[in-house]
């Protein structure tokens, strides 16, 4: 579970969205490292299909025959109590009448990725709890979208289910290492688990998840929402937010719903605090107590309702009035100077103890041949049944004994047998249908299947062989030979399993030579001693941004920055006092420039900042905010005390600049000019002259 520590936001119509998202080659790097979470193959042609005007609903019933999981899935949800007290429905064409091919399409993307991601190997992964507070996302998003309006509530309902994907697939491609970022992060802050998640795999959830919807064609505006819902820096300098309105929208609900979805899985005093910031959230939205009540209440039941559809683990919650109770008894008990600000929750320093190899596995195929087997078997014969099951067991196998096929296929899904030995003839579904069924799962079309029958005839062998079985036993039993085949599955099980996990070890690699590129890569783009990106990846960021402004139009604006009387602190202090003064002013200056800005070491003393969409007007408030945060960063260390001021010269992009190398010179001059004023100021170059 992962406590979300944001600030308090006021002014929430102020939020500035960026839309720079992941280039979908993050994706296509980690496909290749291990086992993503995504939606069926059935669940994406569902996408396909609904994207297209002319699909009907006979199509989308005849692409959802093809699992029989899902389709179970959305009928128990349309049977649910949100579907209103009618009649139920018995097929997925009713089911689709029902709850319309719009929320069809968000329950299939939502609900196949979470049957398919309920366990993995990540040991420090909550697997449980993930998809416990995903659903409480999901179910507070659908519901705050519902009485906010502006946002479709079954697609608060998906993104909310999914906006953290990205970290349950960091968990599945690199479950070693994020192993590591858990134990270092240890519950602390989410600021601190996204640093961390960069800082050990040079990429986090929100990134991950961004190229995930785009991997999916899902529209813009979720993986943009999705990319800027963490944003907690308000911005009152620059224009009306880039981001389209749904995405606006649908970050403002994300946000809102994860502290809905806190007071769920929160406990005790942090529940109380998370209880008392949704209601300042509320009042925003002119909730009075009653109707934040009937909102959030209506929050649990739905929580409730699907952790039932889905069998995910939900809790038992009071209403919302005894939480507030609970919550303002609780604040009056506290003296004010104990009151967290926005529920911020500072931890120590993690450290990064690097990727460490796995060790290497090797397997006796001989060996594990003669292991016992899971098996499976399906019949209604009492006879069969006691005598598979005493044979069985007394050669080694782990014997588990359904009456039907449909109960025989319930086992299969929650067990995953590695061999079925199933009667041909069954009530409710007979012993081919049930194979057809196993051979339509990717997690089960690999179970060894035995079928067993009366009739030996070349037409039945066929209809047999055609609908998936790997063997056949013609009644009565000759055990001899249920022996012989048994020891044949148990070598192609074990020979299977060996390939699995020699793909999981290349996996393994890899996903540690991805990570390694990504350092290196980093590395190459990144000042060691700021941390901020260095002279090479500041000109490829002016160069994008030279590019953008040329297309569109828009304003843009340099600023090129030097430390006042540098040399004196080096000469003065030595050479470890003025890289504690390098890295103090950076860290300064990153502060006080805005989301859409970026910042670079330019050389030695010297940093360059690029803003686009900033013109004149925007030059010297941002200019001086810049200035005065490293005026004001007084330094207190054995090396140095005291505090430094930088000059910082400013080209704004005209007519007549021609390239961006132009723009860089310009600004030169005028941090020159600032030097010559007297330092510590903010020049601005014009075609005609330099001023302050």
């Amino acid at each position: 579970m992962i406590k979300d520590k944001h600030k308090s936001r006021e002014g929430i119509h102020k939020r500035e969205l960026t839309v720079n998202l992941p280039n979908i080659s993050i994706i296509d790097e980690i496909k290749t490292s291990g086992r993503l979470p995504s939606p069926t193959g059935v669940a994406l042609t569902i996408l396909e299909l609904t994207r297209d005007p002319n699909a009907n609903i006979d199509e989308m019933a005849k692409v959802l025959h093809g699992d029989p999981s899902l389709s179970g899935q959305i009928i128990k949800y349309a049977n649910s109590a949100a579907a209103g007290n009618r009649a139920s429905v018995a097929s997925i064409n009713d089911a689709l009448v029902r709850l319309g091919m719009s929320m069809v399409r968000q329950l299939c993307l939502g609900f196949s990725v979470l049957s398919n991601t309920q366990t993995g190997n990540c040991e420090k992964f909550d697997y449980e709890g993930f998809w416990g507070r995903s659903l409480a996302m999901a179910s507070s998003c659908q519901t705050l979208a519902r009485t906010m309006g502006g946002v479709n509530p079954d697609e608060g309902f998906t993104c909310g289910l999914l906006c953290e994907i990205g970290g349950l697939a960091l968990a599945s491609v690199y479950p070693e290492v994020y192993a590591k970022v858990l134990a270092e992060w240890d519950e602390g802050s989410r600021e601190d688990l996204i640093r961390l998640e960069n800082e050990m795999l040079m990429i986090d959830r929100n990134q991950v998840t961004a190229a995930l919807f785009e991997d999916w064609g899902l529209p813009d505006f979720y993986p943009q929402a999705v990319f800027n819902k963490d944003k907690t820096d308000w911005e009152s300098l620059s224009k009306p937010p880039v981001a389209t309105e749904a995405c606006f929208q649908l970050a403002n609900i994300l946000f809102v719903g994860n502290l809905a979805a806190e007071i769920c899985m929160e406990q005790n005093n942090e529940r109380h605090w998370r209880v008392l910031e949704f209601l300042n959230f509320a009042r925003m939205f002119k909730l009075d107590d009653d109707e934040l009540t009937a909102v959030y209440d209506e929050i649990m039941a739905e929580w409730t309702r699907m952790g039932k559809v889905l069998d995910v683990v939900t809790g038992q919650m009071p209403s919302m009035s005894k939480l507030l109770r609970s919550a303002r008894a609780s604040r009056d008990s506290e003296c004010s100077s104990d009151l967290p600000e926005g529920v911020i929750d500072d931890r120590h320093e993690p450290v990064n103890q690097g990727i460490q190899p796995a060790k290497e596995t090797l397997l006796d195929l001989e060996e594990v041949s003669h292991q016992g087997l899971r098996i499976l078997v399906a019949t209604d014969c009492p006879l069969h049944k006691k005598i598979l099951s005493k044979k069985l067991t007394a050669e080694g196998h782990e014997v588990t004994v359904a009456d039907d096929g449909a109960r025989a296929l319930e086992i299969a899904v929650a067990e995953s047998p590695q061999l079925v030995i199933s009667d041909w003839v069954m009530p409710n579904l007979d012993g081919l249908e049930l194979c057809r069924t196993l051979r339509l799962s990717p997690q089960l079309s690999h179970i060894h299947f035995i079928i067993m029958t009366s009739h030996d005839s070349n037409d039945e062998l066929v209809e047999a062989f055609e609908a998936g079985i790997n063997y056949y036993l013609v009644k009565p039993l000759n055990h001899n030979i249920l022996s012989a085949l048994l020891l044949g599955a148990a070598r192609e099980v074990a020979t299977r399993e060996e390939v699995e996990r020699q793909q999981v070890e290349l996996r393994r690699t890899n996903a540690e030579i991805n990570i390694t590129n990504r350092m290196l890569q980093t590395m190459a783009l990144e000042d060691q001693l700021t941390q901020l990106p260095n002279r090479r990846a500041g000109l490829a960021g002016l160069d994008k941004a030279w590019a953008k402004s040329s297309r569109s139009g828009e304003a843009l604006l340099v600023m090129i920055m030097d430390i006042d009387f540098f040399k004196k602190v080096n000469d003065t202090y030595g050479h470890d006092a003025g890289d504690i003064v390098l890295q103090s002013t950076a860290k300064a200056m990153k502060n006080a420039i805005r989301d859409s800005d970026e910042i670079c070491r330019f050389g030695g003393e010297e940093f360059m900042v690029v803003c686009p969409g900033a013109d004149v007007s925007v030059a010297t408030m941002v200019g001086n905010r810049i200035r005065e945060a490293v005026e004001h960063n007084v330094l207190d260390t054995p090396e140095f005390k005291g505090h430094v001021t930088i000059s910082i010269g400013v080209a704004v992009r005209g007519k007549e600049v021609e390239d961006a190398q132009s723009l860089i010179k310009e600004a030169d001059e005028a941090l020159y000019a600032a030097k010559d004023a007297g330092r510590n100021k903010v020049c601005i170059y014009a075609p005609d002259h330099v001023h302050e």
